[in-house]
């Protein structure tokens, strides 16, 4: 199940006050609705175990690949978060990261260090996991049948829990807007 993303607020990373308010008032939001939203924890626990479940396979590909690109696609402008995203950290119970806006957005991700990103894999925007370069894609194409078949289990399995997350606390906050 996919999820349209426009159907939520749209979070402005480029008004500091903006973003951090829309997040707090998210975190708010679902302090004071926790019995309400069940369902949402419920598939965020779900999501975040098949981020961890795929972190290994995922680690493997971009230490392969990425430490010998010339193209980083690790850049600011991909590291910052939708709105969805900070929805599926808080169903996951996690704390949001604590993110600089005013920097070159084209730069290298402030999350990036030399041994990879920082943050562990369900704490970063949805993008930075479901992205795969070309390079990358080539790499899970020509290796072993077995890891390709997982990575499209995995990635399939993903998209849907995010999806029915995402759908889930929309028919709770459509009625809150």
């Amino acid at each position: 199940m996919s999820f349209d993303t426009t159907k939520l607020p749209f979070l402005n990373f480029r008004n500091e006050k903006q973003f951090n308010d829309q997040i707090q008032e998210l975190k708010k939001y679902f302090r004071r609705n926790e019995n309400a939203l069940i369902e949402v924890f419920k598939r965020g626990d779900e999501l975040k175990e098949i981020f961890i479940e795929m972190d290994p396979m995922l680690q493997e590909l971009t230490q392969k690949i990425c430490p010998y690109c010339g193209n980083v696609c690790c850049a600011n402008r991909h590291g910052l978060p939708e709105f969805a995203d900070i929805v599926a950290f808080l169903a996951m119970k996690e704390e949001p990261p604590t993110y600089k806006l005013n920097v070159d957005l084209r730069a290298i991700c402030q999350f990036l260090s030399n041994n990879g990103c920082i943050l562990p894999r369900y704490r970063r925007p949805y993008r930075c996991t479901w992205y795969f370069c070309e390079p990358m894609l080539l790499e899970v194409d020509i290796g072993p049948i077995k890891r390709y078949k997982e990575f499209l289990r995995l990635v399939k399995a993903l998209a849907q829990k995010r999806g029915e997350l995402l759908q889930a606390f929309y028919q709770i906050y459509k009625e809150y807007k």
